[in-house]
């Protein structure tokens, strides 16, 4: 090949050979891969791939260059190399194994993406969370009683639904929709309740537990007892100072502000993956553990 030839190849990206199209053979931990030469264009002076492009690569019986990686995940290094994107299924939770291979292929622009992808952010997040969280929200100064009798009546807790997928630009808004309790026969408001997924009734768990003793004081007038609790705390959620002017609230990321106990469930469920196991009615209070957990 002249040198003409070869620096119209690679500096204009023409193909006049033929050489970009021809195919190449991968065998990455036993699984095979088909792709063209012109797929591995910008990588000539990858460790890796360039040896690849060059014949030097290290290859099997059967001609195909051999890679000792994970196969099932190079398809997704592979799709990048084709067409610039990370494109995961949305069901995808192997993320600490995609970002160790992608490390190790030495591809800084695939790792940023990774890195940058809500999906990825999510599932490390979720990682530090608790097992179990428990939920306090009492009745707040500035609730009339009428209204606050309405509202115990008619509240369900929040269907437990699975996260839907998000794009990254609306990860710093969860949609919170009023929360409602399953209804009970023949039973008290503080009686045992159970829960409604799917149309189909489960028993929820024992009666929770009290807090330590110390921990609140239940008198209607006590500082504690109009005070939110969220035990252990939870990364994302703060709970505000509860005035007679304002009553309680909880923010969400900084700047969601979550105003009764059914959106700070429905933020629970939808945006941190908890599922709920007991919810006391008579003291706003809810016990939610992450799936799997117990």
């Amino acid at each position: 090949m002249s040198a003409a030839v070869t620096w119209l190849q690679n500096n204009l990206g023409m193909d006049v050979t033929g050489e970009w199209a021809r195919h190449i053979h991968l065998n990455v931990g036993g699984i095979f891969y088909t792709t063209r030469r012109h797929t591995l264009r910008n990588l000539r002076e990858h460790p890796l791939f360039g040896s690849i492009l060059s014949g030097r690569g290290h290859k099997c019986e059967d001609g195909s260059f051999l890679i000792d990686g994970d196969g099932a995940l190079f398809r997704y290094i592979l799709d990048y190399l084709r067409n610039g994107t990370l494109n995961v299924p949305d069901n995808f939770h192997e993320w600490g194994m995609l970002l160790q291979e992608v490390r190790r292929y030495q591809l800084p622009e695939l790792e940023q993406l990774v890195l940058g992808c809500f999906d990825y952010q999510r599932c490390v997040f979720k990682r530090q969370l608790p097992h179990g969280v428990y939920v306090w929200w009492p009745d707040t100064p500035h609730t009339s009683p009428s209204a606050g009798a309405v509202d115990n009546a008619d509240r369900k807790p929040p269907s437990q639904t699975a996260l839907p997928p998000h794009h990254h630009s609306e990860a710093s808004h969860v949609g919170v929709t009023p929360a409602r309790r399953a209804d009970t026969k023949g039973g008290s408001a503080g009686s045992s309740t159970a829960a409604t997924t799917g149309g189909i009734v489960a028993p929820l768990s024992p009666p929770l537990p009290s807090l330590p003793s110390g921990s609140y004081d239940s008198s209607p007038h006590s500082a504690s007892s109009s005070c939110v609790r969220i035990v252990p705390p939870l990364p994302g959620l703060e709970v505000n100072a509860t005035t007679a002017a304002t009553g309680a609230s909880v923010t969400f990321r900084s700047s969601q502000v979550l105003v009764d106990l059914d959106q700070l469930v429905t933020v629970l469920l939808t945006a941190y993956g908890y599922t709920i196991q007991h919810w006391d009615e008579a003291h706003g209070r809810v016990l939610l553990t992450l799936p799997g957990a117990l």
